[in-house]
């Protein structure tokens, strides 16, 4: 869904359109979530700030005034995760419920990939998969996170430098 799109609808879901409603939430909660549970490292927590992004959302969408919606539903859903590792101080290893129809080569690579973004910074996690995850240009990362476009930049390539290094087998 493009920006121009969110914006009609959003005036939509302003004006109570709960199909409008519906319509973002089944486009935007898988996104959403992936980034939130890598934010948070707990998939039971990250279904419940996914969650309340929504409720937010819907209980008092953005004005007409903002100009990237979906830059503002990560913000929103950033804001969220940070207070809860707030609360929590510490990061638990993601549950995740594996697919009977998933290889087991496929739930091997998963694993290893999960354990290899869990190994980068929380910033560097973040802003992988606000990009990949979520869809977001690196100018609305910058916003998001708060940082100068090329220091997203930046931290976005040593990310993936790094999961490369991991995935290779390099001991970091």
């Amino acid at each position: 869904m493009k920006n121009i799109d969110l914006k009609e609808t959003f005036e939509k879901i302003r004006n109570g359109d709960k199909e409008a409603f519906a319509l973002v939430y089944s486009e935007l909660k898988k996104p959403v979530f992936t980034v939130v549970c890598r934010t948070v490292g707990d998939s039971l927590t990250a279904e419940d700030i996914t969650q309340e992004v929504f409720v937010r959302l819907f209980l008092s969408p953005p004005d007409s005034s903002v100009k990237n919606i979906r830059a503002w539903i990560f913000k929103v859903a950033n804001n969220l995760s940070i207070d809860a590792l707030r609360k929590k101080q510490s990061l638990s290893i993601d549950d995740y419920e594996l697919k009977v129809d998933d290889t087991c080569e496929n739930v091997a690579m998963h694993l290893d990939l999960e354990a290899a973004i869990q190994r980068l910074s929380q910033s560097e996690r973040q802003i992988l998969t606000l990009h990949l995850n979520g869809g977001l240009k690196f100018n609305e990362i910058a916003a998001v996170c708060s940082l100068s476009l090329s220091a997203t930049y930046r931290r976005y390539r040593k990310a993936l430098k790094t999961l490369r290094e991991i995935l290779d087998g390099g001991a970091l």
